[in-house]
């Protein structure tokens, strides 16, 4: 494997355990939901429970930094490509966990301010909606940073591409545009992801204006998240060719299609042949 798929991968590898771990919070606050609007079983702010709902930000915000180490890694091979050891599969082994840290770091005060309580309504913990600053710092490190950060290394690119000479070699020529590529259709990822929280978006901005507390909250927000990571997952797969080679040579070696026809005829007339 080139060592460029072999990093691929594992960003790869980084980003599913995180859409796992995040879906799993996310279906154990639609099971607990479901359970208190059926048996009206309510709970409490349990350090469980507290603990449960600061992790729900965390993994949100390491996986869209999963998607910037991937931009990262198109800025070290078109920018810095003199830098070898920008582009050595290690450093994006040791790059997850300490964002994961640093995450944890970032939304800690989420805790010193105790913006995570009950929410009796939804049955479990999390960050109320009529809380803006804890909403909008759970925002600001989830979402924002990561994207300025895309947006910036986009322009840095493109800035670096546009004054690069004419006559270039054709295989660095290529290479650049194919890193472009990726680096456009991470944005495309991540737009999505960004749009389809729109809807929250729009009733955190009417509760702003009118005052008025909508119910539905974060059930319309959890639906547009499992949206999001299930198009996610399939988006993953088709934009990263070396994971899509990697299925479908799987899918084609599982694949046993029996002898049949003229073929066979032939296989066990052979077989017979031999044991006379």
């Amino acid at each position: 494997m080139k060592p460029e798929d072999r990093v691929t991968i594992i960003q790869c590898a980084n980003i599913y355990p995180l859409i796992f771990c995040f879906t799993g919070i996310l279906v154990a606050f639609s099971i607990q939901s479901v359970l208190g609007d059926l048996y009206k079983k309510e709970s409490s702010a349990s350090s469980w429970c507290i603990s449960t709902a600061f992790m729900f930000p965390v993994f949100c915000t390491t996986l869209y930094w999963g998607f910037v180490n991937q931009a990262i890694f198109r800025l070290c091979r078109i920018v810095y490509s003199t830098h070898r050891w920008l582009q050595h599969f290690w450093l994006y082994i040791i790059i997850p966990p300490i964002e994961f840290i640093l995450s944890c770091a970032l939304l800690c005060p989420l805790l010193f301010w105790h913006h995570i309580v009950y929410l009796p309504q939804e049955y479990y913990c999390y960050v109320p909606y009529t809380n803006i600053l804890g909403i909008l710092w759970v925002i600001l490190n989830a979402y924002g940073n990561p994207f300025l950060l895309l947006l910036v290394i986009y322009l840095r690119i493109t800035i670096f591409l546009r004054r690069q000479p004419i006559n270039q070699t054709r295989v660095v020529k290529k290479r650049q545009e194919r890193d472009l590529l990726v680096i456009r259709r991470i944005f495309i990822a991540v737009g999505l992801l960004l749009t389809l929280g729109m809807p929250s978006v729009i009733l955190l901005v009417m509760y702003l204006i009118t005052g008025e507390k909508s119910p539905l909250f974060f059930r319309i927000e959890w639906l547009s998240v499992s949206v999001s990571m299930i198009g996610l997952s399939v988006v993953l797969v088709f934009f990263t060719p070396q994971l899509k080679s990697i299925i479908l040579k799987k899918y084609q070696r599982n694949q046993v299609t029996p002898p049949d026809g003229p073929l066979a005829g032939s296989v066990q007339i052979r077989y017979i042949t031999t044991t006379r």
